[in-house]
């Protein structure tokens, strides 16, 4: 059997107090798999603990920019990453530590019938752990924004997701999509817009233990509005998608 090359980016601006934790957690639950991490020159030192994680694991890299691009251009940047040395799988996730590398494989499965898998906090054994009323709510808002309002009933807001590197894939980097958070729920409609197949798995999304969170909520209500400017726009072109749901229930 082949075996298929993983490569897991992650994204970071200021999480020197999680990244060394949550490289050893990816590098114990997928040991054969490569690490980029995308650090937008975070002032706190991130870069230099990855550059300190590369000299004992060949298998992490880091990739700097020269400032603070936003979440979507990091995201696109991972695909170009992935392209680049050829992988036959994308992994994305947050640095924070909210989302369980221990989920990973259980995404890596669902690629078995899917172009793309969302981890979804939204299906039966999924959910929001310790997080504040304000901030369940919103993301609870967010939600059902995209269902109703993009007629895509997974969660398309989060960041833990696993992508097959088909044609498609190849050219999300040069789609016109968002350089910010918006890039979420916006390049998950593209997928399903060109006809790719989507799966979901349940995740817990847990509360940040260091930190400070880079999504405020004035990001989630600016979001909000940016969905409904891009619902308005994109209107006619949307319908209902047929979704799978692995290992839980809406």
């Amino acid at each position: 059997m082949v075996e298929i090359k993983v490569l897991i980016a992650v994204p970071t601006y200021n999480e020197c107090e999680n990244i060394l934790q949550l490289c050893k957690r990816i590098t114990q639950v997928l040991p054969n798999s490569d690490i980029v991490v995308l650090d937008d020159s975070s002032p706190d030192g991130t870069a230099e603990i990855v550059r300190e994680i590369a000299r004992s694991n060949p298998r992490v890299r880091l990739f700097s920019r020269n400032q603070k691009l936003g979440i979507g251009s990091a995201h696109k940047e991972a695909f170009r990453q992935a392209i680049a040395c050829n992988a036959d799988v994308l992994v994305t996730l947050d640095a924070d530590l909210t989302h369980d590398p221990e989920d990973i494989p259980k995404l890596l499965d669902a690629l078995k019938v899917a172009d793309v898998v969302v981890g979804s906090r939204f299906m039966r054994g999924g959910g929001l752990q310790d997080w504040t009323p304000i901030r369940r709510t919103l993301t609870h808002l967010g939600h059902i924004a995209t269902k109703y309002l993009l007629r895509v009933p997974f969660d398309a807001t989060g960041a833990l997701r696993a992508y097959r590197m088909t044609d498609l894939a190849v050219k999300l980097p040069e789609a016109p999509l968002h350089n910010g958070y918006p890039f979420l729920y916006q390049s998950l409609t593209w997928f399903v817009r060109h006809d790719s197949s989507v799966a979901e798995v349940p995740i817990v999304l847990t509360a940040r233990a260091y930190g400070s969170s880079k999504m405020q909520t004035r990001d989630v209500l600016l979001g909000l509005l940016g969905l409904f400017k891009f619902a308005l726009m994109h209107r006619k072109s949307f319908r209902r998608y047929r979704v799978s749901r692995i290992g839980g229930k809406q």
